[in-house]
């Protein structure tokens, strides 16, 4: 639902009782005459009947100084919307990347240095799992919202924090990302403009309050290899993708990529075989025929690599 514009702070944004047409008012009412009939009054949009899939990012953006976008470390460019450029536009953003505890750090610090180069905007890696890299982000968004604050200032106008709100593709962390960064102490700042019925901005430096309900970038037609990335992550729901085609295309990227990676973590499994087959047996995972379960053997590395038992990747170029 987009954010609404408050009725009691910016009361000259309402139309007044003197903005409605005179003959409503009484006076002359006859209806019988043949004057062209008063233009109805615009609708207001109702929640979910937005023109674009984006209209409330867009709405949201407008009361915001700065937009944290969110991207998962180990697909840190196919996490990224391919319009987000377009969608936020001038607006300052910093990139966010969680999971660091999953990922090849190496290899996803070089692709936020090129992101970097790329749009101008810094990124900061996070792991969601400790609370040492908070002050991190909360200082890069001071950093990145001081332009906007020296200006004010500029213009005799007193200092305020900077709102920020999170941003994402689904399943990438966004919700807990601002639990993470709100943490137990909940200062929230009660019903604010540009926020919609049901969400608050919370004070989390004195300088800075975050928007506390993530903007959801709504999912796009992604290339085939992207698909196939964000379902080895799990960032797609299951009913999207083929369970057996997807473990099978994670044995051919981490082969590619990292030799020698699943050949250390399943013992017995060679890096020539049969892939599912071969880790079914070296798991003993066998059907009542006593064949090789490729069903269970295909769940099993998903959730083990997932879960970063397998070992630490970035599937990224």
């Amino acid at each position: 639902m987009p954010p609404k514009r408050p009725n009691r702070r910016r009361p000259d944004n309402r139309p007044s009782a003197s903005s409605k047409p005179s003959d409503s008012a009484g006076g002359n009412s006859d209806s019988s005459k043949n004057d062209k009939p008063a233009k109805k009054k615009p609708q207001k949009r109702k929640s979910g009947s937005a023109s674009t899939p984006f209209q409330h990012i867009t709405e949201l953006i407008k009361w915001v100084d700065l937009v944290i976008e969110v991207m998962d470390a180990r697909v840190p460019l196919s996490t990224r919307h391919p319009s987000a450029d377009e969608i936020f536009g001038r607006k300052p953003r910093l990139f966010v990347f969680t999971k660091s505890d999953l990922c090849d750090v190496d290899e996803t610090r070089r692709l936020i240095d090129e992101l970097k180069v790329e749009t101008g905007y810094p990124g900061v890696l996070v792991s969601l799992k400790t609370s040492t890299n908070k002050d991190k982000i909360v200082n890069a968004c001071i950093d990145a919202t001081k332009e906007k604050l020296d200006s004010l200032v500029k213009k005799g106008i007193l200092p305020r924090p900077m709102r920020v709100c999170v941003v994402g593709l689904p399943n990438v962390g966004k919700s807990s990302l601002i639990n993470w960064l709100i943490g137990q102490n909940r200062t929230r700042t009660g019903n604010k403009p540009g926020v919609t019925k049901g969400t608050q901005w919370v004070r989390v430096h004195p300088k800075l309050e975050l928007l506390d309900t993530p903007g959801i970038l709504p999912p796009t037609a992604f290339p085939k290899p992207v698909k196939d990335k964000l379902a080895i992550c799990n960032l797609v729901p299951e009913s999207n993708y083929d369970r057996l085609e997807t473990a099978e295309q994670a044995i051919l990227d981490l082969r590619g990529k990292y030799p020698g990676m699943l050949e250390s973590y399943i013992e017995g499994l060679s890096a020539d075989g049969k892939g599912l087959s071969d880790i079914a047996a070296a798991r003993n995972l066998l059907t009542s025929g006593a064949n090789p379960d490729i069903n269970r053997a295909a769940a099993l590395l998903l959730s083990e690599l997932r879960d970063g038992r397998v070992g630490r990747f970035t599937l990224d170029p």
